[in-house]
């Protein structure tokens, strides 16, 4: 994306060739920057100056340049742990290389081609990274007090090969294409050869010329188009087919019968959605009859479909309390499951209720229930009506064992 024209007259407004080493200190810089900026921004805005840095031409001053890398370390001062985190940090080791020492070759294997800098632009990066006391002096100065300092007599390159290292490491796992782009915008290496600027309007020409072709460059999204290899892949050759594997690429006696379409191939089971649904209705309430209808329906027509709504042994006495029906008509179509054992025990440790005398009276009637598990409800049953304190309630729980007691000796389900 292209940066805003508001981002762009900021960004200019900070690099005036006439007024960028005098009018504002770096913290006035970055209070201006955080506050018209946001956070969000700062990848594009960032890009956009690498852009400003990489063609000298268009930033000639070390004024412009200290400000841009100023802003570099200030845009994510807060966030990194480290340096070498900060998304510009190449930017500052092609900084701190030794002209004497390193050719442009390591500098190319950072990605960042930066112009040459001063001795005040090397010692104010190396102060930036280093993150020491000085740093509130720089901010309270202004670039032009920058350049005046005087410049320490011994170099300190503590660090500069530690940091090399760790951001080497980051961009090993950057895809080896995505470190072989170059940008798309290259600086006129003869610029000032023939003495244009004497010739036409002068510096003061020039800054209006660099202002204007900044403007395009940044409104076009210059700083994201890159010059990078294509990756081009062979197309392959054809292959060379058997006689056996044409006949089978285009077979000549097709018989239908030999192939069955599978209709249901891909198609959403709808009907198993819509039963799991009714099934978790039923653990939180009664269901009215239509929904109830409707699953026992489904029931009926697939003997398999209990298998897969989710019903399992400790949900087994919620269902029989709100939806008795469906719990004996459920129960009924796992009679050959090997959970059957623990459905039985479900029902026998819960508490007893006329829904749940009901439903074993039902399956005691439909399927043969372990004389075992008979005895043991009723023993059960009768232990409630012993341990109810209240008399109201105790009264009604025995004419309801009695009444159940009665349905199974009348069916023969038990013997006297």
């Amino acid at each position: 994306m292209s940066l805003s024209s508001k981002d762009i007259n900021l960004i200019l407004n900070f690099l005036n060739e006439d007024t960028c080493g005098s009018s504002l200190t770096f913290e006035q810089i970055s209070a201006q920057f955080q506050h018209n900026i946001s956070k969000s921004d700062y990848l594009r805005v960032g890009n956009a100056l690498v852009l400003l840095l990489q063609n000298r031409d268009l930033i000639p001053t070390p004024q412009q340049r200290l400000i841009i890398l100023f802003l570099f370390n200030d845009m994510y001062k807060s966030e990194q742990q480290s340096i070498h985190m900060n998304p510009f940090a190449p930017v500052f080791i092609s900084i701190l290389q030794n002209n004497n020492g390193e050719n442009l070759s390591t500098q190319k294997h950072f990605h960042w081609f930066i112009s040459p800098v001063t001795q005040h632009e090397r010692w104010f990066v190396k102060t930036l990274i280093n993150n020491n006391n000085n740093n509130k002096d720089l901010m309270k100065k202004t670039p032009n007090q920058i350049l005046q300092t005087g410049l320490p007599a011994t170099k300190d390159d503590n660090g500069k090969e530690e940091l090399k290292e760790k951001i080497q490491e980051r961009l090993q796992q950057l895809p080896v294409l995505g470190q072989c782009h170059l940008s798309a915008v290259i600086d006129d290496p003869e610029v000032n050869y023939y003495g244009f600027d004497t010739l036409i309007g002068g510096p003061r020409h020039r800054s209006n010329d660099s202002r204007q072709t900044i403007e395009r460059l940044l409104s076009n999204n210059a700083m994201e188009q890159t010059i990078h290899p294509e990756f081009l892949r062979l197309v392959p050759p054809l292959h060379e087919c058997t006689i056996d594997e044409l006949v089978w690429l285009s077979p000549i006696d097709y018989d239908p019968t030999l192939f069955t379409w599978d209709s249901t191939m891909c198609i959403a089971n709808t009907i198993n959605h819509e039963i799991r649904q009714l099934m978790d209705k039923a653990y939180q309430g009664a269901l009215n009859l239509q929904q109830q209808q409707k699953l026992l329906d489904e029931l009926d027509n697939d003997q398999t479909l209990v298998y897969h709504i989710g019903l399992v042994p400790s949900k087994l006495p919620v269902l029989v309390e709100n939806s008795p029906l469906i719990s004996i008509q459920c129960l009924l179509k796992l009679i050959s499951s090997n959970q059957m054992t623990e459905y039985l025990s479900s029902l026998l440790n819960m508490d007893m209720s006329l829904h749940s005398m009901e439903v074993v009276n039902r399956l005691s009637t439909s399927m043969e229930l372990p004389q075992e598990f008979l005895h043991l409800y009723i023993s059960t049953c009768i232990k409630t009506c012993e341990e109810t304190k209240d008399k109201y309630l105790q009264n009604r729980f025995v004419r309801l064992v009695s009444v159940f007691i009665q349905s199974l000796i009348r069916n023969k389900v038990i013997d006297i």
